[in-house]
């Protein structure tokens, strides 16, 4: 229900603003970027919270309600200064209904293996994606039919159908819940623990392992007094992973903002070109983001099934060298026929960020899932908020075609952070410094 309200209004949210709302495209991108600012902030809150409290279900539900009176609120409010007040109160703070979902399900999911949970979130993602497969062509006959009145009343109704399932649903670790998942996460006897498996776990680093590393998501002081199978596994990942540093942790989220930024610029201008560049109809914006999706399906469940086997930076290196290409190839499309077969290269892209991209921030901050997951989404989210002016402007002085090449420059600069390693970066900066000292020397003094 959420992939099916979110498909509704993000591909016909820039065509409101334009057609109904009276923007101009620097209007529009102020508009997409308060939207996405709210949702970061909303986002980063929200993901310390649940870490500190391991509770997720009281905020998923208020961000959304959030949603819900958003959306009701742009069926009647054209006012642009109004509408600023609902994008960034309502709208942005039901944005990080996303990634609480993610958060939520894998403190939820009582699994200690890391390609077991690896795959429910890629089944979770993929979930997601189906809806996106009919939910834009479906958005399409309901704006035909009843205008973009009926197409946001019809998106609220949507979110708060998700607030009644989420609102239905027991907090993971609930007193109430106990018997339900006991048979998931059995308790050993007395002295039935691995000795040598609990003396390195206790040795490692010098420290316990913590509740959260055993089973992210649940307050450590729920775990008093109870031994876990699953501390040998969780000892054995912890001392067999590299070490991660603050800076890998910030290459990623760098490049995963400038994937995120051109994705979003793609949200934004895709409908306008089609529309208005190329003549088209929003039934073939429709099309284009349900194949996109109906493609990304098996390229999510492949990757991951054996996403524990892949070496999750090199393919994050080769995402964004495809993002490259799409852009470009995009830039010289004749016309919207053409568009469709490069949605296979926009669903891999999709496919593998949204898949091992999570993955690999949560594998780097293994006790911190819901910061991680956070971290994750809000790259895509500050992506927005960049992406919202910053369209807005490009397409006002160089047009779609030169929106979409400075899109794929962004995107070779992903390729760099990702497949760069981070010690080699000093050793390019010397190396640019010293050619450069070597070029004005020989202009003489400037």
């Amino acid at each position: 229900m959420l992939g099916v309200a979110m498909s509704f209004t993000a591909p016909y949210l820039s065509l409101f603003g334009i057609e109904r709302a009276g923007m101009t495209p620097f209007r529009l991108g102020v508009f997409m970027t308060a939207i996405a600012a709210s949702g970061v902030i909303a986002s980063t809150a929200a993901g310390r919270w649940s870490d500190a409290t391991g509770k997720h279900r009281p905020l998923l539900l208020a961000s959304l309600c959030a949603a819900t009176l958003g959306y009701l609120s742009l069926c009647i409010v054209r006012d642009y200064r109004l509408l600023l007040v609902v994008g960034i109160a309502f709208i942005g703070a039901g944005g990080c209904a996303l990634s609480l979902v993610f958060s939520f399900s894998r403190a939820a999911l009582p699994v200690a293996d890391d390609a077991e949970r690896t795959f429910a979130s890629a089944t979770l993602r993929t979930i997601l994606s189906a809806a996106w497969v009919f939910g834009p062509a479906v958005g399409a006959l309901v704006l035909a039919a009843t205008g973009f009145y009926g197409l946001f009343l019809f998106a609220a109704a949507s979110f708060a159908a998700c607030g009644t399932i989420v609102w239905r649903m027991r907090e993971p670790g609930a007193a109430g819940d106990e018997h339900a998942t006991q048979h998931l996460r059995p308790r050993p006897m007395a002295g039935d623990v691995d000795a040598q498996a609990a003396e390195a776990a206790a040795q490692y680093e010098g420290q316990p392992l913590t509740q959260a590393e055993v089973q992210p998501g649940v307050p450590q002081a729920a775990a008093a007094g109870h031994a876990d199978v699953s501390q040998p596994a969780a000892a054995k990942r912890r001392m067999s992973s590299p070490d991660v540093s603050s800076n890998d942790i910030m290459r990623a989220v760098v490049a995963l903002t400038l994937i995120g930024l051109a994705a979003n610029a793609t949200m934004i201008v895709l409908p306008l070109y089609i529309v208005h560049g190329l003549k088209g109809s929003r039934l073939d914006v429709s099309i284009m983001l349900g194949l996109g999706a109906l493609m990304e399906i098996p390229m999510m469940l492949a990757l991951g099934a054996r996403a524990s086997n892949l070496h999750k930076l090199n393919w994050l290196a080769a995402c964004a060298t495809v993002h490259a290409v799409y852009f470009v190839a995009m830039s010289l499309a004749p016309g919207v026929n053409s568009l469709i077969p490069m949605q296979i290269l926009n669903a891999f892209v999709v496919a593998v960020t949204s898949c091992l991209g999570m993955t690999y921030v949560q594998d780097l901050m293994p006790t911190s899932p819901g910061r991680a997951t956070a971290l994750f989404f809000n790259a895509s989210r500050l992506g927005s908020i960049l992406s919202g002016v910053l369209s807005g402007m490009l397409v006002q002085a160089f047009g779609y075609r030169g929106t979409f090449l400075f899109c794929g420059l962004l995107a070779l600069c992903a390729l760099v952070l990702f497949a760069v390693p981070g010690e080699r970066y000093p050793v390019i900066a010397r190396a640019v410094r010293s050619r450069l000292a070597r070029l004005t020397g020989r202009g003489g003094p400037k």
